[in-house]
């Protein structure tokens, strides 16, 4: 049985609708310290998810064998309970999505892939403890529905990560960069390198020469990076649909939350690691505005939740994988750039902190996070001054929304992962901003 029939026996056992999506990938791993370690391995399935008597059913097998099983299976979990869920319409789509990697880690031997692992442990600071890992992989996915889309893609990822533990003077710290691609292949290598080189030693500066902050209640300005994580962590979760009823948001549609120069988005950006033509229900991706001129303008949603809020889907229901059920995540979140330059935002910053990148901490629903500093300055009469070790930034980020006084012109981003239950691929970035209010580093 193939995925167009196992949809049409659904239908007629007597599903409202279903879909099926097949994966298969090949993933190759590799682990670098003193020595290297090598693994790959093929993964791949079926995930078969229908909707019934107002409630969905979700299975998932790993051979086409089994196919007739998961549909009678997902049937027979739906049946349990009856819902009320709903879909918002959309077009059936029948497209095939490319690759854009250059150099697809598939056609690279394995020896170059080791060897730039090897490469990047040399070029990182003594430490402790040094682990490089590489991984990627290349398949493709294809996704089949009752309502007539067939969509498949080719799929391509790859990732680097470095883990270093080090000690200097009785103090102890773990220093992390990561980086990846989904549009970008083993002809970004170097670049990636170099991202991962520089974010550990400014990291390691900040170990071997800051002292811990001293300052109370000053102005806090973020680089590109730790501006993401504010983004994504402390505001792009409330707009996600399923999360939204929890959140301070849940009534604030339409409210001005923030000042009018700053805005929130949530889509397709250059090599954003959440990039996709469409989503995993088969719904074009497109840009949403969480924020529009200060203004709670759009929450994320899949098919379900656009139709509970009366509001046009936007791509946002996406799956681990072939054995996970779609749910309601973010792709790429970021703030909208502003007009000032970086020497502008420093400027205006008599004394206070430049915040560079984040490490471990802590969020919730109501905006709140508390969060470890691997790499911050204090700014001195407009320049950055000496670094700063051991800090944490925490605030409330809908409180301090009304405290930014500036977003520089530049956009960068981190390409990541996000965790909710299952693992995705995200980015998080902005530009420079200042907040004059409602961070606070200790």
């Amino acid at each position: 049985m193939d995925a167009e029939r196992a949809a049409e026996l659904a239908l007629s056992l007597g599903a409202e609708y279903a879909e099926v999506r097949l994966e298969r990938l090949i993933k190759t791993e590799i682990s670098g310290s003193d020595e290297i370690n090598v693994s790959a391995r093929s993964t791949g399935g079926f995930g078969v998810r229908v909707l019934a008597k107002g409630s969905w059913g979700f299975a998932s097998v790993t051979s086409e064998d089994d196919l007739e099983w998961a549909v009678r299976k997902a049937l027979k979990l739906a049946r349990v309970g009856e819902g009320s869920v709903k879909l918002a319409e959309i077009k059936p789509v029948r497209d095939r999505v490319g690759s854009g990697m250059r150099v697809k880690p598939s056609d690279v031997p394995l020896e170059e892939k080791v060897e730039a692992v090897r490469a990047l442990v040399d070029d990182l600071p003594d430490a402790s403890r040094r682990v490089v890992k590489y991984s990627d992989f290349s398949g493709f996915k294809r996704l089949v529905t009752s309502e007539g889309t067939e969509i498949e893609w080719e799929l391509g990822a790859i990732s680097f990560e470095a883990d270093l533990a080090v000690s200097s003077d009785g103090r102890s710290a773990w220093l992390f960069s990561l980086t990846g691609s989904v549009e970008r292949g083993f002809e970004a290598v170097e670049v990636m390198r170099e991202r991962v080189l520089t974010e550990i030693r400014g990291q390691l500066e900040c170990f071997l020469h800051g002292e811990r902050p001293k300052l109370r209640d000053v102005p806090v300005l973020l680089s590109p990076h730790f501006a993401g994580m504010i983004a994504h962590e402390a505001l792009g979760h409330l707009a996600e649909a399923d999360e939204l009823p929890n959140t301070p948001l849940a009534e604030k549609l339409g409210e001005s939350i923030a000042p009018e120069f700053v805005s929130l988005s949530d889509g397709n950006v250059e090599d954003g690691h959440g990039n996709d033509r469409y989503d995993d229900e088969g719904v074009p991706v497109r840009k949403a505005e969480i924020l529009k001129n200060g203004v709670f303008n759009e929450p994320l949603v899949d098919r379900e939740r656009a139709f509970l809020l009366g509001v046009e889907p936007n791509g946002r229901a996406r799956a681990e994988s072939y054995a996970f059920e779609p749910m309601v995540r973010m792709r790429n979140t970021y703030f909208e750039p502003g007009d000032w330059t970086f020497e502008e935002l420093l400027e205006e910053v008599e004394l206070g902190y430049y915040l560079v990148s984040a490490g471990p901490g802590q969020t919730g629903l109501d905006s709140s996070f508390t969060v470890g500093v691997m790499e911050g300055y204090v700014i001195r009469n407009g320049e950055i001054a000496e670094p700063i070790f051991g800090a944490t930034a925490s605030g409330r980020a809908l409180d301090a929304l009304p405290g930014i006084r500036g977003l520089g012109r530049e956009l960068d981003f981190e390409n990541s992962y996000c965790g909710k239950g299952q693992v995705v691929r995200v980015s998080m970035g902005g530009p420079h901003i200042l907040f004059e209010r409602g961070i606070r580093v200790m």
